[in-house]
């Protein structure tokens, strides 16, 4: 059951804030934050900036035992995904607060949770207080997704698309490359288990695991489907039917900018506990935005295990192409300065 704004718990300012934070995110917006939390003063915050070969797991475990009541991760969808499972790993059951600030390329978790963009407003709400949303979580092996699991085009774009072309043209870089993946697509028969019950056979070009429904690939409208929400216990699949020449361009133009596909090119499934997603022939496979390896994907439902912090007011998605705005624009880069 989903849970309404009403009945997600009050969380005060935390005392001691452990923030990891990855410097290669959003060109220079990572380095911003490093910046803000260097000088802040109250709460204490415990600093880590990630390398390639950080461990979350061992920094979180660490810094949880030293006090910390919050922690704080800042970079793109895949340093989430790469927080959230540290977490996890090193947590269990006992899981503190947890803050996002969103400055990465994507950043499509902070759209449909309705957290702020703009640098000050995230990092006030990441360092204050808010309310606490349960949100539900795929895992797949030892990652756990807060975005998606997917293959198909969608995963030969995140193994196609380097840091420069993030830096270089943001967003779009995953729908230029997305782009070029799907002209080259062709359908393949997917083998969708549900709770350990029989394959269901599914023709497509695109295939998913999500548990919080956020199928789009920039801030904005983040929920396709409006019946998925992030804590509502289930585990969600789905399959994207061959689009006709004509509606290819137009689809993923519309993915990219977050209205996202029609809703009739998508077949829906869901499950309370597994979903497994398989193919004759191995398919590459991407965890929130960050290559992952080919099919199978196996994803387990972890049923409201990440406490997030939310704003008491939720604020309004961006939507259709309202990102391409000067008021989208100066949200997200008057901070830069």
């Amino acid at each position: 059951m989903t849970m309404t704004n009403a009945e997600w718990p009050e969380v005060e300012a935390p005392e001691h804030v452990l923030a990891i934070v990855n410097p290669a995110s959003g060109a220079k917006r990572g380095q911003i934050v490093i910046e803000r939390l260097r000088a802040t003063r109250e709460p204490r915050v415990t600093l880590h900036v990630t390398t390639p070969d950080f461990d979350f797991a061992h920094a979180i475990a660490e810094g949880v035992a030293a006090g910390a009541d919050r922690i704080l991760v800042a970079g793109g969808d895949g340093t989430l995904m790469e927080g959230v499972s540290g977490a996890l790993r090193a947590l269990g059951e006992a899981m503190v607060p947890f803050s996002w600030v969103p400055v990465g390329t994507g950043n499509v978790v902070s759209g449909f949770l309705g957290l702020p963009h703009r640098l000050e407003a995230a990092l006030k709400l990441a360092l204050g207080p808010g309310l606490i949303r349960r949100i539900d979580l795929a895992r797949v092996g030892d990652r756990c997704s807060v975005l998606r699991v997917s293959t198909g085009f969608e995963a030969e774009a995140a193994f196609n698309t380097t840091r420069a072309d993030k830096d270089r043209l943001g967003v779009l870089a995953y729908g230029i490359t997305g782009l070029k993946s799907l002209r080259q697509t062709k359908p393949v028969e997917y083998l969708v288990s549900l709770d350990g019950q029989p394959p269901i056979h599914v023709d497509g070009i695109l295939a998913f695991v999500t548990a919080t429904g956020a199928l789009t690939w920039i801030n904005g409208l983040s929920l396709i489907n409006d019946a998925i929400q992030p804590d509502d216990g289930l585990l969600y699949a789905g399959v994207l039917r061959p689009l006709n020449p004509a509606r290819v361009l137009t689809g993923v133009a519309n993915l990219v900018v977050g209205s996202g596909l029609p809703p009739e090119s998508i077949i829906y499934f869901s499950a309370r506990k597994r979903i497994v997603i398989d193919a004759k022939t191995p398919q590459p496979t991407q965890i929130d935005g960050d290559p992952l390896g080919t099919t199978p994907i196996i994803a387990d439902l972890l049923p409201r295990a990440l406490p997030i912090v939310v704003p008491r007011e939720r604020s309004r998605p961006w939507s259709s192409f309202e990102w391409l705005s000067p008021e989208w624009l100066s949200q997200h880069h008057d901070d830069d300065d």
